[in-house]
């Protein structure tokens, strides 16, 4: 099975899914086309974990419909055998060692690439001779992550993934992340609410909370469309929705999507807005719609 030019990696297409009365996912829909990293961006319950459930065949949405590759991914070996989910705690079943993990995995994943397997696991400092249940959960997730890089799975998808990482080694982990798609043709989902850590490694993202879309675009037309207006009097430009307005000192502050004026105001000053504070207001407007 070949992907063509013009066929998504992946495509969610009004996907609903209910547990009885919660809806996990409201009438959900987007596209990924390109290699690179996209972020699924979302809190802690926002449906992001049950969508990844349904790309990998662990579960069926309740309408709608998912394709990985053009094709329906439950109960597609074909399919699946092209792709890699890598959560914080890899599925060693029986496997005692690492060393046995990471035999088994060079057996699954048809591309598996062992020389950047060895790479990575001196870089993440992981000792193969291990027993998997005396690894910290750092080291867990450290394994985790050998795994789905080396795996060579053209869709890798990532949940959480630096969850039980320090600040050396979740680093350590997203300029791999960069190396990696820069080097290779596979297209990464990043799924997590550490939004500001991951910000820097993103090529497109959607944004969810409550199982529905917020947002969703490239990283430069997310954040380049979001701006704020600081000055003692301050009138957002026609056409530009206002996000949220504050007064501090004798200064208003309105935090703005839409297009960024090209010249501002007298004593207006105009300054960006980061990913995470998007994601933040859009997340409260969201709440009290």
């Amino acid at each position: 099975m070949t992907r063509t030019n013009d066929a998504p990696w992946l495509s969610v297409e009004n996907v609903t899914r209910r547990y009885g009365d919660k809806i996990a996912l409201d009438s959900l829909s987007f596209d990924i086309r390109e290699r690179g990293i996209a972020g699924f961006l979302g809190r802690n319950g926002a449906g992001k974990s049950t969508l990844l459930r349904i790309l990998i065949g662990q579960d069926m949405p309740t309408s709608g419909r998912v394709r990985v590759f053009g094709e329906d991914p439950f109960d597609n070996p074909r399919a699946l055998s092209r792709i890699c989910m890598v959560q914080d705690h890899p599925d060693a079943g029986v496997l005692k060692s690492v060393s046995d993990l990471l035999a088994v995995s060079r057996k699954t994943y048809p591309n598996w690439d062992a020389a950047f397997a060895e790479r990575l696991i001196k870089r993440f400092d992981l000792d193969t001779r291990k027993k998997i249940k005396a690894l910290s959960r750092g080291m867990h997730t450290s394994l985790a992550l050998t795994i789905g890089l080396a795996s060579g799975a053209e869709l890798t998808l990532f949940d959480e993934p630096s969850l039980g990482l320090d600040a050396v080694m979740r680093e350590r982990f997203y300029d791999i992340l960069i190396e990696t798609r820069d080097k290779s043709d596979r297209c990464f989902l990043v799924s997590t609410h550490l939004i500001e850590e991951a910000a820097r490694t993103l090529d497109t993202v959607r944004m969810i909370e409550s199982g529905k879309m917020l947002a969703q675009g490239s990283v430069k037309e997310l954040v380049g469309g979001a701006f704020t207006m600081t000055g003692p009097v301050v009138e957002a430009p026609a056409g530009v929705t206002v996000l949220r307005r504050d007064t501090r000192d004798g200064l208003v502050t309105l935090t703005c999507r839409g297009e960024r004026p090209n010249q501002p105001p007298p004593n207006v000053t105009i300054a960006p807005v980061s990913l995470q504070r998007l994601f933040v207001l859009l997340t409260e407007i969201g709440e009290e719609g």
